[in-house]
């Protein structure tokens, strides 16, 4: 996992190295660039790891920096220096809000405060705003070009990779879990919570940008969103059973009669009927109580627990199994 991570800093380093050296080039060959520092804070502000993220930061940073530079020109006729700034945040912050374009409220920020900050913009108008724009604008240009052409990522295909680590890791987790009702000895790994949860994180923002990018793709008739939100559920609802059962006697056996058990691990898999999962009998964990002089409650609070996993493995099969008709 580290050496995923080092590999992935390092080449979104050399995206911004591409990126700031280009839209600096560029501001460097234009006359009509006369501040470098704007194309560069745009491709520092709007890079990012798919073309997807990078749009949206660039809307954000195109619609903060027209708006910034309205207010800015409109209070710079009547107030100057702190008392301006402090005024035309009060009013820019929301009219973002209002137009919910929240996404460029850290660009109107820097930009209004260049803007007042500076002495050298006392002579702001309507021409200044349009030529800060265009500087703007190349550095976005830059940014979405070059996270384009350098290592793009294949969503789809990196969506099912996701996929299948998460079945492989939770079904590891699920023999653990079976080990544990059946009395044999089994030590859970110590990181599977933070690994969970990291590959859930990851599949949801690409799952997200795939879907903000092709709304009626492969990742809607599959239906990936509602597979990430059963993923979450099911590592939510392993983790809860695996506390539950470590407060049980390590010799507690009571379950092995239900023969649905010897299939959890599998669960998983999407050759596997899960309809002949079920449940455990109530009545029989009550009569496992009173045997073993187990709380009742904790018995119950595992059963229940074991039926929130099932039932959301039945639904992740199901909804990994359907396709909507395109």
């Amino acid at each position: 996992m580290t050496a995923e991570l080092n590999q992935q800093a390092l080449k979104n380093a050399i995206k911004y190295f591409v990126a700031a050296a280009i839209a600096g080039s560029i501001a460097l060959a234009t006359d009509q660039v006369s501040f470098i520092w704007y194309p560069l804070l745009a491709v520092v502000m709007c890079m990012d790891e798919t073309e997807t993220r990078v749009i949206a930061a660039s809307r954000g940073r195109m619609l903060g920096t027209v708006a910034a530079g309205v207010v800015g020109f409109v209070m710079h006729t009547v107030l100057q220096g702190w008392v301006a700034l402090t005024v035309s945040l009060l009013i820019l912050v929301p009219i973002l809000r209002w137009c919910r374009w929240q996404a460029g409220l850290a660009t109107g920020v820097v930009l209004l405060s260049m803007l007042f900050l500076v002495a050298e913009y006392s002579s702001l108008d309507w021409l200044y705003i349009l030529n800060r724009t265009i500087d703007t604008l190349i550095g976005v240009l830059v940014a979405i070009a070059v996270s384009n052409l350098l290592w793009p990522i294949n969503r789809l295909a990196e969506i099912y990779s996701l996929d299948l680590k998460l079945r492989q890791l939770l079904s590891k987790r699920l023999l653990n879990i079976q080990q544990l009702l059946f009395g044999t000895a089994a030590a859970p790994e110590a990181q599977v919570p933070l690994e969970g949860s990291r590959l859930i994180g990851q599949l949801s923002q690409l799952v997200n940008d795939e879907l903000r990018s092709r709304p009626h793709g492969a990742a809607t008739r599959k239906h990936w969103r509602q597979r990430c939100i059963l993923w979450e559920r099911v590592n939510h609802h392993s983790m809860q059973l695996l506390r539950l059962i470590s407060w049980l006697p390590a010799t507690f056996d009571g379950l092995e009669q239900g023969p649905w058990l010897n299939k959890l691990h599998q669960s998983l898999n999407t050759k596997l009927d899960v309809t002949e999962l079920n449940s455990t009998n109530r009545r029989q964990l009550l009569k496992v109580a009173s045997q073993t002089n187990i709380s009742p409650l904790l018995l119950l609070a595992v059963e229940d627990e074991l039926h929130r996993l099932i039932s959301s493995i039945k639904s992740l099969q199901l909804a990994s199994n359907a396709e909507i008709s395109a």
